[in-house]
This record gives C-alpha cells, sequence and structure tokens, in this order.
C-alpha cells in the first residue's frame, strides 16, 4: 500500500509539473512603455547674484536675489523637494563668526510657493533647507531666493588672500 501511495505521489509530480514547465515556457507579455525626457526638472544657478565682497573683521547683510532657476519639466505632473545646501561649512565656519541666509521659493510673480509658505534658514549650524512644492502650484518658472540674512567674521580672524564666499548647491528630487 506505501509504495503504490508513493508511484501515486511521483505521479502526481510529473503531471502537474509538466503542466506547470509547459505554461511558464510558452507564457509571453506586452507591455507598453513610452519614454519622456528623463529629468523632471531643469536647475540652473542664476547668474545675475552678485555677492557683497566680505574681508577683514567685516560685518554685513546679504542682497536679495535669486539664487537658482527651476524650470519643472512640462510633461512631469508630480511634486518636487527642493534642497538648497550651503557645501563649504568647514572653510567658512573658520572664518565667520555667525552666518545666515534666509531663503525662499518663489514663483516668476514673486510669490512664495512652498507649501508651508514661509521662508528657511541656512546657517552654519544648520546648512540643509528643502522646500516641497505641489504640481501646478505657481507660475513657472520659479526660483530659491535669497531674501534677507547676515555674518559677522571672527574678531579675532583677519582674512588674508581674499574673501572666502559661501557656496551653495540646489538638489531636486521628486516627492
Amino acid at each position: 500500500m506505501k509504495k503504490f501511495l508513493i508511484i501515486a505521489i511521483v505521479a502526481a509530480l510529473v503531471a502537474t509539473g509538466g503542466v506547470f514547465a509547459y505554461t511558464f515556457t510558452t507564457a509571453t507579455a506586452t507591455i507598453g512603455v513610452t519614454a519622456i525626457q528623463s529629468d523632471f526638472a531643469n536647475v540652473t544657478a542664476n547668474t545675475t547674484y552678485t555677492a557683497p565682497d566680505v574681508f577683514g573683521t567685516y560685518t554685513g547683510t546679504w542682497d536679495e536675489g535669486s539664487l537658482f532657476d527651476i524650470v519643472p519639466h512640462e510633461d512631469y505632473t508630480g511634486d518636487l523637494v527642493i534642497h538648497a545646501y550651503l557645501v563649504n561649512t568647514g572653510e567658512l565656519i573658520r572664518q565667520y563668526h555667525h552666518l545666515n541666509m534666509t531663503l525662499e521659493f518663489q514663483d516668476s510673480t514673486g510669490s512664495a510657493v512652498d507649501e508651508r509658505g514661509m521662508e528657511q534658514v541656512l546657517t552654519l549650524q544648520n546648512a540643509d533647507v528643502a522646500f516641497y512644492w505641489d504640481s501646478g502650484n505657481g507660475t513657472s518658472p520659479y526660483y530659491v531666493k535669497l531674501t534677507g540674512g547676515g555674518y559677522r567674521l571672527h574678531k579675532w580672524k583677519t582674512l588674508t588672500g581674499g574673501s572666502v564666499a559661501p557656496q551653495l548647491w540646489c538638489e531636486i528630487t521628486q516627492r
């Protein structure tokens, strides 16, 4: 009896395994894919902004102006996260007693289009800010704008060999 049971199980496995193998080797599927431009937004540094000269034991404020220009791709319908980073804090912290930059994400009309609707501050201790943009909010092109802030160099440190200027980086990711 045990022998017949084993033979029956083996026969069932052979029969059903053959059906699955046959289905696997002959099944096909067609997937339609449409390629569009791979970038969902274009970001460029705005060349019209000129930073003030910083020297000696100087204290001052930042002039207002656009730092980055952002144009979402016309076919992209999703939301974006715009990060602005202060990337040379190691150099800056040796020269500046304090440094803060107030940034805002605006559209071409000058309206804030960050979903929180507020300015954010970059500092030597907080070198990253993020803006959240909902697709369709505002009018393109968009800008990361410097709207204020100030700085003071260390009293004990005199700059030699020129100015140490902040370097900013802008990164855009899908949300």
